[in-house]
């Protein structure tokens, strides 16, 4: 009975010492500061080392999806040689990046390629751990696609007979265009481009020739003439040789903006005006057409061609011609690229005049997968459109001595137009427009062009001011306009390249 008494006193004197200690704790203040800044401490010590944890988290995230960006946008590139999936893992092998996963898929076809990539980083923590996490999860997705959309050019250059004269350097100014423009459609031709890349060269003179199968499409109607044979009978013949196909456009032509259909036009006859050089010209007005594919020299038109080898052949036989008429070829650029020419392209393509893959060209202006461009270069200003006075010679020339001077033959009659004596003392020429009529046209033609998004690049080589300006106000803007001489026209092809490639390729 007294051990159990004992027992209970003594726990009853713990239990008032408990309480006493405790009250004198919670009476005195000394020693508070010290708890609470112990608190404290170890709060900002865990936060610390959270945000040493975040940090290094965000800086591996930060290296990862750069890295990732970097990997797809090599891997896309349709120019690309390497497999897309290994050079993805190649960028990442040499990022110093450890512990991620990588899933890369691909898809391709023949104008594009789309990489998407999803990388995956574990990033250990050193102070999160004591909470319970161990490890964060970096990931980070990217996407690159480059599509090579469908390219159509129309390369509309100057072979007027000036070209033939020399720069400073003493290069005869068509030896400057040849391998600039063959340089040029090379770059537009590389690789795969071809597949999806058409050029139209539209050389022009003092008019454009656009061949005999297209002056048939359009309604052109050929001049005949009578002359005397060796027997003095009267002959009725074609006036002149179906390689001069251009035709004469009056005001409502120049107002369509599109290859006409269902019209007449009215073949121009074949003339020249100012003197030649037999070396680089071919006699006339018009530039003369001949068979390409047999390796003959021609000026006319060439449509819708993506054969590099074919185009090069054709721009070095180009021969050089009589004229300046640049608003006739603005004109055919500009109406190459027009969606409602199609029912042309479709019977060239039909008749072997061109590539039939490309048979449902030109593609609709607002096509989001079709650039449209023209390139035109020139050495001179526009000139009055000249025409002879006297087509089949039934009026005899004031110094006539014999009646065969009526009706002369063909290549007489040629040979004398510049003669004034033999044109009765009036001039063999009359104008047909004047040049403000014919840069008026021009300019409207330029507008259209811009109007519909066709991106207008102008070169002036060599050229006077007037010229200069005519560049210059065609041109979609002034970074497009190209003012050269000498050796930098390979410069501004090669810049005019460059400035389609970048466009062409959407990421």
């Amino acid at each position: 009975m007294r051990a159990f008494r004992n027992t209970t006193s003594e726990l009853a004197m713990r239990s008032r010492l408990g309480q006493r200690i405790l009250g004198r704790f919670m009476r005195r203040e000394d020693g508070t500061i010290t708890t609470f800044a112990l608190m404290v401490f170890i709060l900002m010590v865990a936060v610390a080392g959270i945000a040493i944890d975040i940090m290094r988290y965000e800086t591996q995230r930060v290296q990862l999806q750069y890295t990732l960006d970097r990997a797809v946008l090599a891997a896309a590139s349709v120019l690309q040689p390497l497999n897309p999936v290994e050079v993805v893992e190649n960028y990442f092998e040499i990022s110093g990046l450890e512990n991620y996963r990588l899933s890369v898929d691909v898809e391709e076809g023949v104008n594009f390629r789309r990489v998407e990539a999803y990388a995956e980083l574990e990033v250990r923590t050193f102070f999160m751990h004591m909470f319970g996490v161990r490890v964060l999860t970096s990931p980070a997705v990217g996407a690159a696609e480059e599509i090579i959309p469908n390219v159509e050019i129309s390369l509309v250059l100057d072979i007027s007979g000036s070209m033939r004269f020399t720069d400073s350097d003493g290069m005869p100014q068509i030896d400057r265009l040849r391998p600039a423009a063959r340089n040029f459609i090379s770059s537009m031709l590389q690789g795969e481009r071809a597949e999806t890349t058409t050029i139209s060269v539209v050389p022009y003179a003092g008019l454009v020739n656009p061949g005999a199968t297209m002056f048939d499409l359009i309604g052109g109607t050929r001049m005949y003439v009578d002359y005397v044979d060796e027997d003095g009978d009267t002959v009725t013949v074609l006036r002149d040789h179906p390689r001069s196909s251009c035709v004469d456009f009056d005001d409502t032509d120049f107002a369509t903006w599109h290859i006409p259909q269902g019209e007449s036009f009215e073949q121009v006859p074949h003339f020249m005006n100012w003197a030649i050089d037999n070396l680089t010209m071919d006699w006339g007005w018009c530039p003369l057409e001949d068979d390409v594919s047999a390796g003959e020299p021609s000026s006319a038109i060439q449509y819708f061609n993506n054969d590099d080898d074919a185009l090069h052949g054709f721009i070095d036989r180009m021969r050089l011609h009589d004229g300046t008429g640049t608003h006739y070829g603005m004109q055919w650029g500009l109406w190459l690229l027009h969606p409602d020419s199609n029912w042309a392209v479709q019977q060239l393509a039909a008749a072997g005049q061109m590539p039939a893959q490309f048979d449902e060209r030109p593609a609709p202006f607002d096509d989001p997968e079709t650039l449209k461009v023209i390139v035109l270069m020139t050495d001179g200003n526009i000139t009055d459109q000249l025409r002879p006075r006297f087509l089949d010679r039934t009026e005899a020339p004031l110094n006539a001595t014999d009646v065969d001077d009526i009706f002369l033959n063909h290549t007489e009659e040629l040979a004398q137009q510049n003669n004034s004596d033999d044109c009765n003392g009036d001039g063999c020429r009359v104008t047909e427009s004047w040049r403000s009529t014919n840069l008026t046209r021009f300019y409207a033609a330029c507008q259209e062009a811009r109007d519909n998004d066709i991106v207008v690049f102008t070169i002036s080589f060599n050229a006077n001011s007037n010229a200069q300006t005519e560049m210059r106000n065609c041109a979609s803007t002034l970074a497009h306009y190209y003012p050269v001489r000498g050796s930098d026209l390979e410069s501004a092809f090669q810049s005019i390249a460059g400035v389609i490639n970048q466009l062409r390729l959407i990421e």
